[in-house]
């Protein structure tokens, strides 16, 4: 009778196990160590007087060329999904591996771009937080609507640089803005201002670059007085990575609906946990805390409609889903999801994101 009464109570989701890839060890344990703390309060949240689901976190030590071995580890394990990374430049390894081995994954930082089959789903494959291709959409649409006109694109040469040049040159003529001139650097270059130079035919420059790179770029605009308006991508957000690198502050970049402070009404709850974490030290203003988050949002309604055999297919009947970065739309044909409405461009200074266009303030 005992056997039959637990049975009865036990949650659809108790089962699934949660493979979560964080960067315990090495350069970056201090920000897999928050995240591990920060998951395993949203867990308990979301779950409420039911079950938790069932976290299990793999070491990547920040490096990509791990993520093989953690997928196996992974598999082996019985995991029946795996959420990360951290480093946005591992997300097509974690896609690649767990390709290979028929694994559901969730993305949670940097791009992927899943091969389409006609009349077919991506595959078990979504991704949360804010991608590269709703950022330029996003950024397109503010410059546009601050009466700029002629673009200047500042790109570095590697994969980041590449993929936001795909977006731009794509979505250029959608938005009405004519790309006057393109200047390539390495994403080591100390001094780009032969490269700043031969963009001032623009009347405003966008530099997609990672975020290094990007401070570097913000700086030498600053030590040689450039006066055009400088726009930087969602990459460089961060807030301890702002508040070291004067040189962007006040210079606008792309940022979710997360950044908006008491103006972002999704999961009021979830996000004051984050604020209370926040203040007493264990976290720091970040999008990926957000992303992580999200992407255990997606579990509980991939599992609420599906159960645990059919959480996949549960999410992608999901539609809108509402996250702690913003909303997004999950269906068949596009796991990418968050909404442009959910985006914004910020500037940060005095301790605060300031919107220079803003999120739309009825997202929710």
């Amino acid at each position: 009778m005992a056997l039959v009464f637990l049975f009865l109570v036990s949650p659809t989701w108790a089962s699934l196990k949660v493979g979560v890839v964080l960067p315990l060890s090495g350069e970056k344990k201090a920000l897999g160590k928050a995240l591990r703390l920060w998951l395993e309060e949203v867990n308990l949240y979301l779950a409420g007087d039911g079950q938790p689901l069932r976290l299990i976190f793999f070491d990547s030590r920040g490096k990509c060329k791990r993520l093989n071995r953690i997928v196996e580890e992974a598999f082996l394990k019985g995991v029946q999904v795996l959420i990360g990374p951290a480093e946005a430049a591992c997300a097509g390894r974690l896609v690649k591996e767990v390709q290979r081995l028929g694994l559901p994954a969730i993305v949670t930082a940097g791009d992927f771009h899943p091969v389409k089959e006609l009349g077919k789903p991506f595959g078990p494959y979504f991704r949360t937080g804010l991608s590269s291709r709703a950022a330029v959409k996003v950024l397109y649409r503010c410059l546009k609507k601050k009466g700029y006109h002629r673009v200047g694109l500042l790109l570095t040469k590697d994969d980041f640089g590449r993929e936001g040049e795909r977006w731009l040159l794509a979505y250029a003529t959608e938005y009405a803005l004519k790309i006057v001139g393109k200047r390539y650097f390495s994403r080591h270059d100390t001094d780009v201002s032969v490269h700043l130079e031969g963009l001032l035919e623009a009347e405003a420059i966008v530099c997609w670059a990672p975020k290094e790179a990007a401070a570097r770029v913000a700086r030498n605009a600053f030590a040689n007085h450039f006066g055009i308006p400088i726009f930087f991508p969602h990459v460089v957000a961060d807030e301890p990575f702002l508040r070291e690198n004067a040189g962007l502050y006040g210079r606008p970049f792309v940022g979710a609906a997360f950044l908006s402070g008491e103006g972002f009404s999704g999961f009021p709850g979830l996000k004051d946990l984050f604020e209370r974490l926040r203040l007493e030290g264990f976290l720091f203003r970040a999008p990926i805390f957000a992303s992580y988050a999200d992407a255990l949002i997606f579990l509980r309604v991939g599992l609420k409609r599906g159960g645990a055999r059919g959480f996949v297919r549960g999410l992608e009947r999901a539609g809108l889903v509402k996250g702690l970065t913003g909303l997004y739309f999950l269906s068949r044909d596009d796991h990418y999801g968050l909404l442009p409405a959910s985006v914004g461009v910020f500037r940060y200074r005095g301790g605060q994101y300031e919107p220079l266009c803003p999120p739309s303030p009825n997202i929710f």
